[in-house]
């Protein structure tokens, strides 16, 4: 075999593989014998076709094609190996090949993309936006509300009309044209008025009644409704207001505090929730930080990525995308119902995302180079360990599984990746963050991410 490298653009070359006819005639027996093997004619045993009746039987040009189709792969993976870019190809494309002369020396060609070797520019000392959040009493009276309502109880009302917001225990009966209508009935149903749950109106016809009072009422299905025999249909009800009951929701005092938390004051409770309210908000800033040094260390890079890897990435976040669809209860030919598309303008339209999340892991993979960043064994343990206690389990037991699935190498990766995020982030300089910054950061905080998480 020899073999030719000529580029042909950046991260691309032409490789074209000679083949020697003994080589070639090697290959082209190994197939014949292949094919008598499987073989079964009149007068033979199975396997036992002279190998010129094969050749009469089926053709040789049947046979020559077919050597092709199981030998250029092999010859192709050899010559890839001969010519030092086994390691680096990450696609082939363009094959040229020509008929087949099982007695005669054999040459055939392809274009070889590369695995691209980024050009880093600046990635220390990068002036990077930072949001400085500080949280707010009305973020905290909103988080406190919620509990409220955590603890809200329901109590009769005897005194007193349905009002909006109250609860209304009723026996309802719909008809159109004097006919009940179907899924229209019910007894001891629960609404709480106000909430727009029920058709337009509905509610609206209800306030003001008494306990034990009956209402009859008019309304008119929404052209959207569900049940397409009655959108956009008049109809009547028949409501017997059973009971009225309002919400009500505990004080906001120290005795609150002691119900919902280990605190004896509200002001304790308050100190709390703002503590924890700040540190996500802060956790959340550092996300985006680390992601915004991330995305200007790889805008200050050169770096082109092959189409074919492009293209397998998008293949890949379409999949992400098919499970989180999955996960939702829908199916993808739904979902693209939905959209009105097609997988492949699906496909399409996730290449610029399926570029981006390329060129992170490149740049990223080239500064941990650089520096030479290396996640040691303790290290390593470390993370393992603390995964174990949110998992309670044993920590040599999921060392042991990591071995064992083969994981542990890719383990690490990830935490090398995460590693260098952290090392571009730290050696970044904080600014501070304009309104137009703030979309950006906010797009971004999750990319980085999905960069050290897909690798």
């Amino acid at each position: 075999m020899k073999t030719k490298v000529e580029p042909t653009a950046e991260n691309e070359v032409l490789l074209t593989v000679d083949m020697p006819a003994e080589a070639v005639k090697k290959a082209y027996d190994r197939l014949v014998a292949k094919v008598r093997d499987d073989m079964q004619l009149p007068g033979f045993r199975k396997g036992r076709v002279p190998m010129a009746l094969v050749v009469q039987h089926l053709g040789a040009d049947y046979l020559r094609a077919e050597t092709l189709e199981v030998a250029i792969p092999e010859w192709g993976d050899e010559a890839l190996r001969e010519a030092g870019l086994y390691d680096d190809a990450v696609g082939t494309s363009d094959l040229q090949a020509g008929p087949l002369d099982e007695a005669a020396d054999y040459t055939f060609s392809l274009k070889v993309q590369t695995m691209p070797v980024p050009k880093l520019g600046e990635y220390k000392g990068l002036e990077v936006p930072q949001r400085v959040v500080v949280v707010s009493e009305a973020q905290i009276d909103a988080q406190l509300a919620m509990l409220q309502e955590r603890l809200a109880k329901l109590e009769p009302i005897e005194d007193r009309a349905v009002q909006t917001g109250d609860f209304v225990l009723m026996d309802l009966e719909g008809s159109q044209d004097g006919e009940p209508i179907e899924g229209a009935q019910g007894a001891d149903q629960m609404f709480e008025i106000g909430r727009g749950n029920l058709i337009p109106g509905f509610e609206d016809a209800l306030v003001g009644a008494q306990r034990g009072e009956e209402v009859v009422f008019d309304v008119t299905f929404p052209e959207d409704y569900q049940a397409e025999e009655l959108a956009g249909q008049p109809a009547s009800f028949k409501v017997n207001v059973k009971e009225i009951k309002g919400k009500v929701v505990p004080e906001l005092d120290d005795a609150f505090a002691a119900d919902v938390s280990e605190f004896d004051t509200l002001e304790e409770l308050r100190a709390d929730i703002r503590t924890r309210m700040q540190a996500a908000a802060d956790a959340g800033a550092r996300r985006e930080f680390r992601a915004a040094a991330v995305d200007k260390a790889v805008a200050n890079a050169a770096v082109e990525v092959p189409s074919t890897m492009i293209d397998r990435e998008a293949h890949r976040l379409y999949h992400d995308l098919e499970e989180n669809v999955g996960e939702r209860g829908l199916t993808m030919d739904v979902y693209l119902g939905v959209l009105e598309k097609t997988e492949e303008q699906v496909e399409e339209e996730l290449r610029p995302q399926a570029e981006l999340v390329i060129k992170r892991r490149l740049v990223l993979e080239e500064i941990t180079k650089a520096e030479g960043l290396a996640v040691s064994d303790d290290e390593m343990l470390e993370i393992i360990k603390a995964d174990a206690a949110a998992l309670e389990r044993d920590p040599l037991q999921l060392i042991a599984d990591l071995r064992e699935s083969g994981r542990q190498e890719a383990v690490r990766d990830e935490m090398l990746l995460a590693k260098t995020v952290d090392f571009v982030a730290d050696a970044s300089v904080p600014v501070a963050m304009t309104e137009a910054d703030e979309a950006a950061a906010e797009d971004a905080a999750d990319a980085a991410d999905t960069a050290a998480d897909d690798d």
